[in-house]
């Protein structure tokens, strides 16, 4: 099943991949904390990082696909994936493999005669990636095998499937809120890693996933247990801890600036993945620029910034495309159009060397992506997966038309360059402002599909879905993988 993938072998004459050796590990807090990078390393794997496109933006109206491109991205875009689809049988191997290794670390350290401080923060940290994995697992695949120990035997390879949403959220919210008592407030950034802040960002949406999906009636979320309005308020009070009661983290006036490669440790940065161009081997550094790039003539060009900066960057293979109709719901002045999107390339000189209108560009292309300083294919461009602003959104959702939410509402707006939401909006109508908010915010960081999903606006959103034939619950999330099945009879 999820996690008999890492056994090679029934008797396990070799050493699975993803297991540790009592021998080789735990012996010292720096093995402690090298198995803890060892469970961060998860989410650098191609096969992760890639899925946060392939599964969260690409499916939706915003994004279009290279024409050329491989059958299961192809699959994802016209909503025809099915329980044999690599890029979801992919993410879903990940995320347990990250589950296990967070596993391992909990376990190993918890009985530990680390200094307090140290242990916390381990542990802390272990249970958040574990919440990360779970919580990613839920959004694409909705209830799923809670895998709740580190897997030592072949016989622990077949969790069974948790009941129901209630046990795979009380699991993720359980590991949170004891992540939020282990981990102190930091008072300096380490990019790439979860902090006390980061748990409560996380517990915010995972709150917010909750009551909006049951609040709109959204497959399985509409049979838990929870209650809606306690659920908006736990979100609310999560992402206010957020928004008031640190200062590492703040909103960004600057929108280049929060896309600017050399500013990892910038206020809008919650989480990043972390990679860099110094890496040896795929996932230590990344490509993801390549996938948003045009050909042009199969070498680096520039581009320009609307204050007519030039900056270098490598060429790119232009698999995801912003879509023309997505585009067009831009205001033309909204600074997330000007300054984040492009049809033309340059020469050092600034000559003009390609554009849509000459058609060596096949459309508008993401500059949220640029290395310029980047080694051949490598690059230190760090996913975008948890932004200061997606916090502020998500209090202003929970919290309504409220003073504070429109206050949150109109700083992203103003930053956008736009004008302030128009006041007396209703609760629903303020909801799904912040709803397309977040999608002009958002675009390509890959959550725009659990947006749709958790609002069941999925076959009203995305022409692909509703022209497949789906129903909404059926749009709602992915089947299990095959291969799990298989491997797992306890899925069912």
């Amino acid at each position: 099943m999820i996690l008999g993938i890492l056994v090679t072998s029934c008797d396990l004459t070799e050493e699975p991949y993803g297991f540790y050796s009592d021998t080789n590990f735990y012996k010292s807090q720096s093995d402690a904390e090298a198995a803890l990078m060892y469970a961060y390393n998860s989410f650098t794997f191609l096969e992760y990082t890639r899925g946060l496109t392939n599964i969260g933006d690409l499916p939706t109206e915003t994004t279009d696909l290279k024409p050329s491109e491989g059958v299961d991205a192809q699959e994802m875009t016209k909503w025809t994936a099915t329980e044999t689809n690599v890029t979801l049988s992919n993410y879903f191997k990940y995320c347990y493999i990250a589950i296990n290794r967070a596993n391992a670390v909990i376990e190993n350290v918890e009985p530990s005669d680390f200094p307090a401080e140290i242990k916390n923060n381990i542990l802390g940290e272990a249970h958040v990636i574990r919440a990360w994995a779970y919580f990613s697992l839920a959004r694409v695949f909705g209830v799923v095998p809670i895998q709740r120990s580190m897997v030592k035997t072949v016989e622990q390879t077949t969790p069974a499937l948790a009941k129901d949403l209630d046990e795979v959220y009380d699991f993720i919210i359980e590991d949170l809120t004891t992540a939020d008592e282990l981990l102190s407030l930091q008072t300096t950034r380490n990019v790439g890693r979860f902090d006390k802040v980061g748990a409560w960002a996380i517990l915010s949406k995972v709150y917010l996933t909750i009551a909006s999906s049951k609040d709109n009636n959204v497959a399985k979320y509409r049979d838990m247990t929870k209650d809606v309005s306690e659920m908006y308020a736990k979100s609310a009070s999560y992402a206010e801890k957020v928004l008031k009661e640190q200062t590492l983290y703040g909103f960004d006036n600057s929108l280049s600036h929060i896309y600017d490669v050399h500013f990892p440790e910038g206020p809008e940065h919650i989480w990043l993945i972390n990679q860099d161009r110094t890496g040896q081997n795929e996932g230590n550094y990344s490509k993801t620029p390549l996938m948003f790039l045009p050909w042009a003539d199969g070498g680096p060009f520039y581009v320009k910034r609307p204050d007519g900066t030039m900056v270098y960057t490598t060429n790119g293979w232009e698999v995801y495309r912003i879509n023309t109709d997505f585009l067009a719901t831009f205001a033309s002045f909204d600074l997330r159009r000007v300054e984040l999107m492009s049809d033309r390339i340059y020469d050092a000189a600034g000559t003009e060397v390609g554009s849509v209108a000459s058609g060596k560009i096949p459309g508008l292309f993401c500059l949220k992506y640029i290395d310029p300083e980047f080694s051949g294919q490598k690059t230190s461009v760090k996913p975008f997966v948890i932004r200061f602003t997606d916090i502020a959104l998500t209090y202003a959702e929970a919290v309504g038309p409220t003073a504070d939410g429109y206050n949150w509402m109109n700083k992203v707006r103003q930053r956008a360059g736009l004008n302030p939401l128009d006041a007396g909006l209703s609760v629903a109508d303020f909801r799904k402002a912040v709803l397309q908010e977040r999608a002009w915010e958002f675009c390509y960081e890959g959550s725009h599909l659990y947006d749709l999903r958790r609002t069941a606006s999925v076959i009203s959103t995305i022409p692909a879905a509703k022209a497949a034939g789906l129903t909404e619950d059926q749009a709602s999330f992915y089947g299990i993988p095959q291969v799990e099945k298989d491997l797992n009879p306890n899925i069912n």
